[in-house]
């Protein structure tokens, strides 16, 4: 009798545990900051969503010496995360984050989706499914500059859909693994300059494999951390090039990054090493083109990637908890093709640039919700001269053109 009732008192216990977590409600917490910025430039350059996003200075020409000025707030944002009850013995939470960056310059000042994901959280073990950060970018190590895109076209950029796996082999060591569908961070192609590039993420979607990535991270987010990242992603950039041909040839290209970073608490040292083919899906320098080989089809051709190196560093210091001060340099260039391209059907960003420059320093104070900036950045772009291409889309004689930009920006937390 006394063992039923031990039985029938565990059992109660749990039964009510459980529905205690079934009518546990999540708990939601919205976030967001008011952003402003006035911004000059000194020469035309390479920009979009009214040149919120910097990519690089325009080729010299006598238009393009003229003085630009602009005032934006398109970078406000408003985020909600969510806290959940336990599920399947994991903690489970949600974000939903957008600002009104928009998803091409044709959609600007309209509010788009950054962050949209559920994780499940055990002991060792995460299962997020959703748009987030893509390992290229990593959260951990990423440039703090005041410019809108953490130095994108040097830093990787972009946020995917994806399901993504992490698992912590020790306390400071994880490994990530992740299958990523790319949205509206897509690769140039054929489609991707037409209609705000609405239907260039068919490419990866006609290739019908997902983007796969690993990642190794090691080391803690006060110290030391050290990390790698690689993958490979396919496209098939036509599943036709005219009336009744097919052309479902694919092209496969990899990345690969290593980084770093040293935190102390008031210093903060950081850098980043990319390399890979194509990388245009990460607002960098890059993309593919007909093989040269194949100049004369108008169907069933193959492709070639060109392939993109980039370095960066950056130096941060608080002297105390208002002031920041910090320095940022990057470096970035295309290596040309794998194979002879016909450079006359290429699809690429970038693609009469050699080599660009970037050295921006900075300064920020922040007191109660509100944070004051200045940052200058400095931008040099090497354009190849067109009677130096070879065949693999390298330059041997360049001229430059440089940019001065400054930045004015106030932000408000909440």
């Amino acid at each position: 009798m006394r063992n039923r009732i031990v039985l029938f008192l565990i059992f109660a216990s749990l039964f009510s545990g459980v529905k205690a977590q079934e009518n546990e409600k999540p708990v939601v917490k919205w976030y967001g900051y008011i952003n402003y910025e006035s911004i000059f430039d000194s020469y035309e350059s390479v920009t979009t969503r009214d040149a919120e996003l910097y990519l690089f200075p325009s080729r010299k020409g006598d238009n393009n010496t003229n003085g630009q000025l602009e005032m934006l707030a398109l970078q406000s944002r408003l985020g909600v995360n969510v806290k959940g009850p336990e599920v399947l013995g994991a903690q489970s939470s949600g974000k939903i984050e957008g600002d009104f960056f928009g998803t091409s310059e044709d959609f600007k000042n309209l509010f788009r989706i950054r962050h949209a994901f559920m994780k499940l959280k055990w002991d060792k073990a995460s299962l997020l499914m959703g748009q987030y950060w893509h390992p290229m970018f990593g959260p951990e190590v990423f440039p703090r500059v005041l410019a809108f895109g953490a130095a994108a076209i040097y830093n990787p950029l972009n946020r995917a859909p994806q399901i993504r796996f992490d698992y912590n082999l020790t306390p400071g060591f994880r490994a990530t693994f992740a299958a990523l569908g790319h949205g509206y961070h897509f690769s140039k192609g054929p489609t991707s300059d037409i209609n705000g590039g609405i239907d260039a993420s068919d490419d990866q979607r006609d290739a019908a494999v997902p983007d796969m990535q690993v990642q190794l991270l090691a080391g803690k987010k006060k110290g030391f951390q050290v990390g790698i990242t690689a993958g490979y992603m396919m496209l098939e950039p036509r599943v036709a090039t005219g009336v009744d041909t097919i052309n479902d040839n694919t092209i496969g290209t990899y990345n690969f990054n290593a980084f770093a970073k040293y935190n102390t608490g008031r210093f903060t040292a950081q850098a980043k090493f990319s390399y890979g083919q194509n990388m245009s899906q990460y607002v960098m320098l890059g993309g593919y083109g007909k093989l040269l080989s194949d100049s004369n089809k108008t169907h069933n051709y193959s492709y070639t990637p060109y392939k993109i190196y980039s370095i960066w560093g950056e130096l941060a210091y608080k002297p105390n908890d208002n002031l920041q001060v910090g320095i940022f340099g990057g470096l970035t260039g295309n290596l040309g093709t794998e194979e002879k391209v016909d450079l006359d059907n290429t699809y690429i960003r970038g693609d009469k640039i050699s080599q660009l420059l970037r050295v921006s320093p900075r300064i920020t104070y922040t007191i109660n919700h509100f944070r004051f900036g200045f940052e200058y950045i400095y931008n040099a772009a090497d354009y190849g001269i067109k009677e130096s291409v070879d065949e693999y889309g390298v330059f041997d004689e360049t001229e430059q053109s440089v940019n001065h930009r400054i930045i004015l920006a106030a932000r408000y937390f909440f």
